[in-house]
Parts: structure tokens; C-alpha cells; sequence
């Protein structure tokens, strides 16, 4: 199917949109489920701030003057960094946007005919994944604009994301008991693999919601952060995307107080070797060795009191030697040396913070406040 190109007018109302925008809540120096220290060039650090997660709109803050650089509106990023897809409804068809995440500049905009969402993007954002309901799938090369697959399936299924490659498509299917499968779709041989996914030595259904998640940058790992509500248990599902294989990682998780394990953030490093996941309410950092896919540092502090906090606040930054960590729960700051292993902290903002990142040669450390207040501390 050839997709149709639309008129220059299409990009001008889309970002127009986006720019009419609220500002959003949720950010980490680059947008989800990038995990890189910032998307945009190192001269020019913006800040990119994103209200409703990884499918929602997007905001991109200069941290040197405070204002709004530049906007998207809903969509989603390749964990690379580099790319921005939206999709919204034109009529009765979807138009498609694809964006430059460092600049904001469109790339290009087409129509594809039928109602679509953005399901899924491939980590180097070549493959869009579009679905709709009953379980309707469309394959979108995003560089040509062409759609390479279409497929329907019956049962509840989710797309996670597709491989870089292009041949596969990994799915979660949701089960009428409240647990999910990870399942994966052959795109070559167009079938859907009858076995699901699972690790040696562990069942193939799982339980948990899916609260957070970030993606390494070369396309490797899918790593979500899931609430495990029938044993009050967080843990990490790390979907190597390589290898078509998943594992869960537990944390710590003290009491299992479920909005306590809420202020988990996640963040790689920048080699994409270890996965930190930082949680303040808690008062613990757990460094996770992505080689070995287990916890292999604990960190203990005192934790913070239990503040109230935008839905999915907690968030993470790191600088890019790796050196220094800045994560929040949702509103106050601490700071985690990943060589001596020491957390310091709390740092008062005043208020709810939606977002964080590094300024340019990371000197600062921006966060933005729910009221707008972009502030800046020494790093």
C-alpha cells in the first residue's frame, strides 16, 4: 500500500498544535524512551518534557533561557534519540508526521488511509508499529512512508516495540486473569510465534503493571519498570530485543507500599552497561549490571518523606561521564555519586517537578516545576 504524501500545510498545523500545547509532565533531559543524557547537541541542551508519558506531546525546553525552543504534539520517540513520530486524525485517515528531535524540524508528513494510533516505534525509529482496535496492525517504514506488514490477531494484545531490523514485533498480550505473556510476531514469515517469550527457568505468564520504562540507545534493551500489585513487588522487565528474550529483575522494594515502588526512575548509563534505578521514598539505588541482568549494587539512604507528586513523576538524569546521577520521586532532588556510591540529598524545590536534564557541559542540573519555573542548580 503507497502511503499519500500531503501539502506543506499539514506540518505547519501540526506544529502549530504542538506549540499551543500545555507544558507537560514528565522528562529526562530527552524524551521517553530515550535514555541518553539529551537529544539535542551538547551547545544547546534543551530540556524535553512530555505530559502524558511516552505517546503524549511533547515540549522541548531551552535550559539556558527558560522558554519553550520548540514543540511536538503526541507522539512518540525512537530510543536513540534522533526521531519524533506523531500520528492524529485527518478526517476519516491518520496523518503522520516524522520530526528531528535535536532541532525540531519535520522531516516529512503523509497520510495513511483509516483511523491509526502510534503503537510503536523501532529503537532507531525506521519502523512505526500503528494499531487499532480488535487488534488491527500496520507496519510503516517511516523513511520511505510505505506500509510493509498488516496483520490482525485475535486475543488482547499491546505492541511493545519492533526490532531494528524490521523482522520482528514484540507484543505483550494481556490475559483475562490480569497476567500478560510477552509474545513475538514474525514479520517475515508473517505468523505469530506460538510459544511466548520467556527466560530459562522462568514462566512465560507474568503479572504486573506497567509503570515506566526506558530503551538503550543501540537498540538493544527494552527495560520497563513494573508494579507487581498482587505481591506489592517492583521489578524491571529487561526484553533484550537482540536475543528475542525477557527477564524480570526484582528491586528492592522494602514494605511494598505501592506508592512508595511509584517513585522508582529509571536510567541508563551511558555506555548502556548498567540500568540505575533510583527510588527515594524507599531510600535505596540499585545498580543493575545489564551483562549479567541481576542487581549488583545496593545503595542505602535516608529516605524522603512521601510528598505528594504528579502521576508518574519520578524521573532521572545522568551527566555524560556517568559520574553523577540526579533523580526525584516526583519533587525534591538527590544526587548519587556513581563511584564512591554516595547519595546526597534532599534538595528542595518548592513544588511538583515534571521534568530534569543536564545543561550544556553538565555544569547545571535543570528542573522543571508544575507551575512552568524552569531552576537551575550547580551540578
Amino acid at each position: 500500500m503507497n502511503a499519500i504524501w500531503c501539502r506543506g500545510v499539514v506540518l505547519l498545523a501540526l506544529l502549530a498544535a504542538a506549540l499551543l500545547s500545555p507544558a507537560g509532565a514528565h522528562g529526562d533531559g530527552c524524551p521517553l524512551p530515550c535514555s541518553g543524557q539529551s537529544s539535542s547537541p551538547a551547545s544547546a541542551k534543551y530540556l524535553y518534557v512530555q505530559p502524558q508519558g511516552a505517546g503524549g506531546r511533547l515540549l522541548a525546553y531551552d535550559t539556558a533561557t527558560g522558554d519553550v525552543a520548540f514543540g511536538f504534539p503526541a507522539g512518540r520517540a525512537s530510543g536513540d534519540g534522533f526521531w519524533f513520530h506523531t500520528a492524529a486524525p485527518s478526517g476519516r485517515d491518520t496523518a503522520l508526521a516524522r520530526w528531528q528531535l535535536g532541532t525540531g524540524r519535520a522531516v516529512s508528513a503523509w497520510t495513511l488511509p483509516g483511523r491509526w494510533q502510534l503503537a510503536g516505534v523501532s529503537p532507531d525509529g525506521r519502523w512505526l508499529a500503528l494499531s487499532r482496535p480488535q487488534t488491527e496492525i500496520a507496519i510503516v517504514d517511516a523513511v520511505t512512508t510505505g506500509v510493509v506488514h498488516r496483520l490482525r490477531l485475535d486475543g488482547d494484545f499491546e505492541v511493545e516495540t519492533v526490532s531494528v531490523d524490521g523482522k520482528r514485533l514484540f507484543l505483550i498480550e494481556h490475559l483475562d486473569d490480569g497476567r500478560y505473556s510477552v509474545r513475538l510476531y514474525d514479520l517475515r514469515g508473517e505468523k505469530l510465534i506460538a510459544s511466548p517469550l520467556a527466560a530459562k527457568g522462568e514462566a512465560p505468564v507474568m503479572a504486573g503493571l506497567a509503570w515506566s520504562g526506558v530503551a538503550s540507545p543501540d537498540g538493544r534493551w527494552l527495560l520497563t519498570l513494573y508494579l507487581n500489585t498482587q505481591r506489592d513487588q517492583a521489578f524491571v522487565h529487561a526484553l533484550d530485543l537482540k536475543r528475542s528474550a525477557p527477564l524480570c529483575i526484582d528491586l528492592p522494594s522494602g514494605a511494598g507500599k505501592l506508592e512508595r515502588l511509584k517513585r522508582y526512575a529509571l536510567k541508563l548509563s551511558p555506555d548502556s552497561r548498567t540500568l540505575y534505578a533510583a527510588n527515594p521514598a524507599l531510600g535505596v539505588v540499585a545498580e543493575i549490571d545489564l551483562s549479567r541482568t541481576r542487581v549488583v549494587e545496593r545503595e542505602r539512604f535516608a529516605a524522603g518523606a512521601l510528598r505528594a507528586a504528579p502521576q508518574r513523576g519520578a524521573t532521572a538524569t545522568i551527566s555524560r561521564d556517568g559520574r553523577r546521577l540526579v533523580f526525584t520521586g516526583g519533587r525534591d532532588l538527590w544526587a548519587y555519586d556513581t563511584r564512591a556510591n554516595r547519595v546526597r540529598g534532599p534538595l528542595r524545590t518548592g513544588g511538583p517537578l515534571l521534568g530534569l536534564g543536564f545543561g550544556a557541559g553538565d555544569e547545571r542540573v535543570h528542573a522543571l516545576r508544575a507551575d512552568g519555573r524552569l531552576l537551575s542548580f550547580p551540578a
